[in-house]
């Protein structure tokens, strides 16, 4: 499995979650499928195969088995479909977590205040979220920037 390298923005609740969660696999596992799915923009991951990720992960194959059961059952991931037109992986919605009473509960991204705003684009199902602060921060850096030359002459 290749991976190509990009920069991932982790919101607190998610890390928190990761560092948590039992089995540790499962947290491994759910910040994988978090960077494939909600950090690029989707709402649903590519195709997943435990046998692929069983490799990345340099696991057996039965403990990302148990790690995606895990994070089943307390809703962190759903499947959509299962096996693709070769006939093997899975794709997952990934749900958000959050801390309440004293344990995670997953929303949906949607639901979320992790997120600022949140576009949907019905034609192409592009899950594209924008966050205000970074916005604000680019507004404020070409505010801030030195006019070299006057625009009058």
């Amino acid at each position: 499995m290749v991976v190509k390298s990009r920069f991932v923005i982790i919101p607190m609740p998610v890390l928190q979650f990761a560092m948590k969660v039992r089995p540790a696999n499962a947290g491994r596992l759910y910040l994988y499928l978090y960077s494939l799915s909600l950090a690029t923009g989707r709402k649903i991951t590519p195709w997943v195969s435990f046998r692929e990720l069983a490799d990345y992960f340099q696991v057996k194959y039965g403990t990302i088995e148990l790690a995606a059961k895990a994070l089943m059952e307390v809703n962190a991931i759903v499947p959509v479909e299962r096996k693709n037109r070769k006939g093997y992986g899975q794709k997952y919605l990934v749900n958000v977590p959050k801390f309440v009473n004293g344990e995670f509960i997953f929303i949906a991204p949607e639901d979320s205040d992790i997120f600022d705003d949140i576009i949907f684009d019905e034609e192409s199902k592009v899950f594209v979220s924008v966050i205000k602060r970074l916005k604000s921060r680019k507004e404020k850096f070409h505010k801030d920037q030195l006019k070299l030359f006057d625009d009058e002459t």
